[in-house]
């Protein structure tokens, strides 16, 4: 893992908001019609993900032995599958990390440096899981201030939730129970080219929450210019049926209702995310991100999931401190 890395990609703002629930200093909530509320973050974060070139004159780089700090200014969301799941906009966005010799923190990762050179890197890490991202575990009220009123007159009718034959066909987000988020341990392994990098990661739930695991592949292609930086990265992530079936899984801990429950079953889910970055000066570049995930049946059959795949996209602005 070398320490000198351009920006990869943008942590959807949502998983962010797990990560650091009890460090915002402000979340804002509007509520619109279509979707039930938005939430602006003040202070958020935005991953540094690795690469084996050397730092150039079009990204910025992150220093040994010092606390780098940054910060992206824009607009982008990221898509929520789930019923009635709200859409988390991307528009502040701040990186924290700090590289040693070995030891190192990158936002909600914490790891270990085990091989580090030119055409290999190996690491072993514990990170918060992700999934948990799309959930609303604990009261966003607590730290958010209403800055628009709800519409007065008669409320919005909800959707009918009826099959054709009288059983409940989804349930809402708002009526199961709490998803907690997951502590993850993984093992990261990447092979360096010149222009490209295969990574493979396996991961574990350390904490027991779910009990499950995952594994992601991925393939990252980039080309790069005297100010300027593109990257194509597909990649293939496998989630074990405890994963997916504690997340996404109906049961009596949500519904008494037999009708709803549902076990759900893990499977492989593909994506595909572009990134670019160009130099505005010594401080500030561009940056234009978006990515796509397609979902599996295991998770897209669940009463609890509305949409078979998720989407992110972010256009700003960087400056690094």
């Amino acid at each position: 893992m070398n320490i000198c890395n351009p920006l990869m990609s943008l942590v959807s703002l949502s998983d962010i908001l797990h990560w650091y629930s009890l460090e915002s200093p402000l979340i804002i909530e509007v509520k619109v019609p279509r979707l039930r509320f938005i939430h602006l973050i003040v202070i958020c974060c935005f991953l540094i993900v690795t690469k084996a070139n050397a730092c150039d004159s079009s990204v910025p780089c992150a220093k040994q032995g010092e606390w780098n700090l940054g910060i992206a200014l824009g607009i982008g969301a990221r898509s929520n599958p789930l019923v009635d799941g709200d859409v988390f906009p991307n528009i502040v966005l701040v990186d924290i990390a700090w590289y040693g010799e070995q030891v190192y923190f990158d936002n909600a990762e914490i790891g270990y440096k085990l091989i580090d050179n030119d055409t290999i890197g190996v690491e072993s890490y514990l990170t918060l899981d992700r999934e948990a991202s799309h959930f609303k575990f604990w009261h966003v009220g607590n730290f958010s201030v209403a800055v628009v009123a709800p519409p007065a007159g008669v409320p919005n009718e909800p959707p009918d939730n009826q099959g054709s034959e009288g059983e409940l066909s989804y349930i809402a987000l708002d009526e199961v129970s709490d998803r907690k988020w997951a502590v993850n341990f993984g093992t990261r392994i990447h092979f360096y080219q010149p222009d490209s990098e295969i990574t493979l990661a396996v991961e574990t739930d350390a904490s027991g929450v779910h009990k499950g695991h995952k594994a992601i592949l991925s393939y990252e292609h980039f080309w790069a210019g005297n100010d300027w930086q593109f990257s194509i990265r597909p990649s293939l992530t496998w989630k074990s049926d405890g994963l997916v079936n504690y997340y996404y899984g109906i049961s009596e801990r949500d519904s008494p209702i037999e009708n709803v429950h549902y076990e759900a079953s893990g499977g492989f889910q593909p994506s595909i995310a572009i990134l670019f970055t160009k130099k505005i000066n010594d401080k500030w570049h561009w940056i234009a991100n978006a990515s796509y995930q397609k979902l599996h049946s295991g998770m897209t059959d669940s009463p609890l999931v509305d949409e078979n795949n998720i989407n992110n996209v972010f256009v700003g602005v960087g400056y690094r401190f």
